[in-house]
């Protein structure tokens, strides 16, 4: 056991290590939870004085997803780097050791989204219904978690030692994207729907069965679970975790392999992105989006999402058009979209569209060669913000702006043509000003940061923060909408304070063109000699 607790501890030091510098990052851990329990914290203010059974219900579902959310996209971190793994399977320990000290490293991590979860709604049913009821709920909740951990866990070892690795990766970004649908549309179901419960299809009802009392079909199969957990992790894993290891590891080095040759920018585009750093960046984020696996892999999971709620909206309704909607005023007018089932999507999809535009943003300074990034160092008046901007031009013309001329396309579907281009021109104008703010934000260099390591708040910290940004914009949306002559004049204006932002950053620096030692490269430092 003493074996498998300093293999435990070598592997959480080298998850903890700064992958550049080496440096300890204990941080992480501690904005793990903050991420967690802020999501717990708002469930728990959503469920009010609840039943306890509807909260175990409520708190056990977004338990699931969350876990499987957690689990699904932190996987390549939960599993390790390549090269630390390499270093850890020259100690000398078994196999089992090994695969314990992992089962161990992912326990802590599974633990703090128990933590993070489950303590805000016990803690809040415990006040509205004692102490022994909060208790309940609160082991429901953590329950629901570490199950979900289970499986998922489970399906995707046993995906990586069966699937090719693009496959693997594929079918990661598709859950990715889904669990992201399903948190937006769950946090907006909180309270409305009284016939949930009833569902014998989804586990957080199984979980909701445990304070009924009744043996039911759905606490049978969890118990049965249990038992296939028990054969898979204890019998059938452990004898394969170094081919899992391998198999991972190779997987990595052929997407770092594949790369695509000749690429060039069309005319337009060179007419619109002027020479130097712009272009360079412009350049660099274009490759990136095909050849960077970190960048590739991150990047058209987020940006396919708000086509896939229009989709979504165009099924079921609720994408109507809101031409005509501020004729009563804006927030009576805003109240008005939000309660009519014809039009109460929209708020969704501005929440998926801006958390996904700071996803976007945030993928941009990752990759997997961020060393390579001192190149924008080399060049003339290369200001990280200067360097920001033309990487997000890409993202606008190469990303955004295909992405909502098939939106434009989808809700024509579902309302007038002139109404849709309007819909579409919005959002779109909406998204290239709220990514090149946030883009220019950034005080270092695009592409100048690995993004192999887990952070919860960058994962958590853009969906808090869309939902009342979304609900600000839908207000300024339907104030706009009243005629379609006021939201041409607001897209266009839009757009021109897009363009100036630009102007600003380009024309008045307020910082010293970025250094080498900035990027990673050796600093070089220059000074001129005295007078005389």
């Amino acid at each position: 056991m003493n074996s498998v607790l300093t293999l435990a501890a070598a592997q959480l030091r080298a998850d903890l290590r700064h992958g550049r510098t080496g440096r300890r990052g204990a941080g992480r851990l501690m904005t793990t939870i903050a991420a967690y329990g802020f999501s717990g914290v708002v469930l728990a203010l959503s469920l009010g004085e609840a039943p306890a059974t509807a909260a175990l219900f409520v708190g056990g579902s977004f338990g699931i997803v969350l876990a499987a959310f957690g689990v699904v996209g932190s996987y390549d971190e939960l599993m390790g780097r390549p090269r630390d793994n390499a270093w850890l399977a020259t100690l000398p320990a078994t196999e089992r050791q090994h695969y314990l000290a992992r089962l161990m490293g992912i326990g802590t991590y599974v633990a703090l989204m128990v933590v993070g979860i489950a303590v805000p709604v016990a803690l809040r049913t415990g006040v509205a219904h004692g102490p022994a009821l909060g208790l309940l709920v609160g082991l429901g909740i953590g329950g629901a978690t570490v199950w979900t951990a289970l499986l998922v866990l489970a399906v995707l070892w046993t995906f990586t030692l069966t699937l090719p690795s693009r496959a693997l990766r594929t079918s990661l970004s598709v859950t990715r994207t889904a669990l992201i649908a399903a948190l937006v549309l769950g946090f907006q179901l909180v309270g409305t729907s009284t016939d949930a419960l009833a569902a014998p299809w989804w586990p957080g009802a199984w979980i909701a069965d445990v304070l009924g009392g009744e043996v039911t079909v759905g606490i049978v199969v969890l118990g049965v679970s249990l038992m296939v957990f028990g054969i898979a992790f204890g019998g059938l894993f452990p004898y394969h975790y170094f081919r899992l290891l391998r198999r991972l590891a190779d997987g990595t080095r052929q997407e770092g392999a594949r790369t695509r040759l000749g690429r060039q920018m069309t005319a337009p585009e060179r007419w619109a992105v002027p020479n130097g750093p712009i272009r360079a960046a412009y350049g660099f984020a274009t490759a990136a989006f095909a050849d960077d696996r970190l960048v590739r892999g991150r990047l058209w999971p987020a940006a396919l999402l708000p086509a896939g709620f229009v989709v979504y909206g165009w099924l079921v309704g609720g994408l109507g058009s809101m031409v005509g909607a501020g004729e009563a005023g804006a927030l009576e007018g805003t109240l008005n979209v939000l309660q009519n089932p014809a039009t109460q999507l929209h708020l969704s999809v501005l929440v998926v569209l801006l958390f996904c535009i700071q996803t976007l943003v945030q993928t941009l300074q990752t990759s997997d060669h961020a060393s390579a990034a001192w190149v924008f160092g080399t060049l003339p008046e290369s200001r990280p913000r200067v360097v920001q901007l033309g990487a997000q031009k890409a993202l606008t013309w190469r990303v955004l702006f295909p992405l909502h001329v098939g939106m434009a396309v989808l809700l024509a579907l579902s309302m007038p043509a002139v109404a849709a281009l309007l819909h579409a021109a919005f959002w779109f104008a909406v998204s290239a000003a709220v990514s090149r703010v946030v883009a220019v934000a950034h005080k270092t260099p695009p592409f100048s940061s690995r993004g192999d390591r887990f952070n919860a708040m960058s994962r958590f910290g853009p969906l808090l923060l869309s939902i009342p940004a979304a609900i600000a914009v839908m207000i300024l949306q339907v104030w706009a909408f009243t005629s379609v002559g006021r939201a041409l004049a607001v897209v266009v204006g839009i757009l021109m304070a897009s363009a100036l932002v630009g102007e600003v950053v380009v024309r008045w620096p307020r910082r010293r063109p970025v250094r080498r030692a900035e990027v990673g490269a050796p600093t070089v430092y220059t000074e001129a000699a005295p007078a005389g």
